[in-house]
């Protein structure tokens, strides 16, 4: 679990190294300031394509070289974005560091298919703690790294990083046989399509947890820019505001724990109202920095909880056979959200100021409370993710 939680951390932590940096790297590469939040966003898309692509292959080829293979690809992205010399290199870096970043999906649904259906939700917690704590790190360390060494630095660290751990996974992992049988590309994307349609409710619930990681993009593309254009942060402060996010993985742990409780829905319909009010709170009060920062310790963990809640859902209640390619369906479209999200917050912060981003915010947090207030929860069986 130490291993797997490492991984699930350092790992994910890459997708997001660039949030509070993005002016320092547009600036480098020669990339326009409207067009930053591109940088996230990229990463994002491929982070999707790798839930497409590659997260798939769980259900059928060893998970040990998988994920070992999948870190080692993620530290190729992170050295090519390192050393580029152009907005078109570095983009395509940041394609391969989301494309190979799934491999912490594969190592969730591994833990998760060890755990007994009793304490799923607690390993679950466990894991997310650890890839919150992920992102929430992610972001105070690259703008505390870069004011002192540079982002390029950052970048190739990191790198090094991924190459270790890549060899750590491939030694230290069980080798475990899948429980589905070898496919080629043509016949998993057909039972892809087929798994969609055919269980009930689940397109639902991963729409909701796609406006829940578009509304937590949408904060943390376009805070850092709000901070220090409008509040007079610098990185230091920008670090230090990032640090909020270290109330997740607390508050993932905890819902994991009353998830095996069935308390998902309960929980669905906390995180999203609390969202609705720190949206609220920062757009009444967008000048103020304490509302910022309290918008960031409700933004954070609720968007967290609430994804979490419907993957948990999504894991417990599939076939071992069908898990993985269920939960990349899942993790997919929530990430097209977080993409979304990335890119919207920054054009409408550009355009409209942080006022009119907050509101579109709230709005959308709304829609989404009211949305799951509207689906009835029923007992859940196998295949069935109501």
């Amino acid at each position: 679990m130490l291993l797997l939680t490492s991984a699930t951390c350092l790992i994910l932590a890459n997708l997001y190294y660039a949030q509070p940096i993005l002016a320092d790297i547009a600036a480098d590469i020669g990339l326009e300031r409207g067009a930053t939040g591109m940088i996230v966003t990229m990463s994002q898309i491929g982070y999707m394509l790798g839930l497409l692509f590659l997260a798939p292959l769980g259900d059928t080829v060893e998970n040990r070289r998988l994920v070992a293979g999948m870190t080692a690809g993620a530290a190729s992205g992170l050295l090519v974005a390192g050393l580029s010399n152009g907005a078109a290199l570095f983009m395509a870096g940041t394609l391969l560091i989301g494309f190979f970043a799934v491999g912490t999906q594969i190592l969730i649904v591994f833990g998760s298919g060890l755990a007994e259906d009793s304490a799923r939700g607690r390993v679950l917690g466990i894991l997310g703690a650890g890839l919150f704590l992920g992102i929430a790190l992610a972001r105070p360390f690259s703008s505390l790294f870069t004011s002192a060494f540079g982002w390029r630095a950052l970048y190739l660290t990191s790198g090094a990083v991924m190459l270790a751990f890549s060899a750590a996974l491939y030694c230290s992992l069980p080798p475990v046989k899948p429980a589905g049988r070898r496919m080629g590309y043509a016949a998993m994307f057909g039972s892809m399509a087929r798994l969609l349609l055919s269980v009930p409710r689940f397109i639902p619930r991963i729409l909701l947890s796609a406006g829940a990681f578009c509304g937590f993009s949408m904060f943390w593309s376009a805070a850092p820019l709000h901070l220090l254009e409008n509040l007079g942060f610098t990185h230091a402060q920008v670090a230090l505001f990032a640090l909020a996010g270290l109330i997740t993985p607390p508050c993932v742990l905890m819902a994991g724990r009353l998830l095996d409780r069935g308390w998902s829905f309960r929980l669905l319909l906390v995180a999203e109202g609390l969202a609705v009010a720190a949206w609220l709170l920062t757009s009444w009060m967008p000048l103020s920095a304490g509302a910022v920062a309290l918008a960031a310790l409700i933004i954070d963990p609720a968007g967290s909880v609430s994804t979490m809640s419907i993957q948990q859902s999504v894991l417990s209640t599939s076939l071992p056979e069908t898990r993985g390619r269920l939960n990349s369906l899942n993790i997919s479209l929530n990430f097209c959200g977080g993409a979304m999200g990335a890119a919207l917050g920054p054009w409408l912060y550009s355009l409209h100021g942080w006022r009119v981003m907050a509101g579109a915010g709230a709005a959308l947090m709304l829609m989404l409370l009211l949305v799951n207030m509207a689906l009835r929860p029923t007992r859940p069986r196998p295949g069935n993710l109501s």
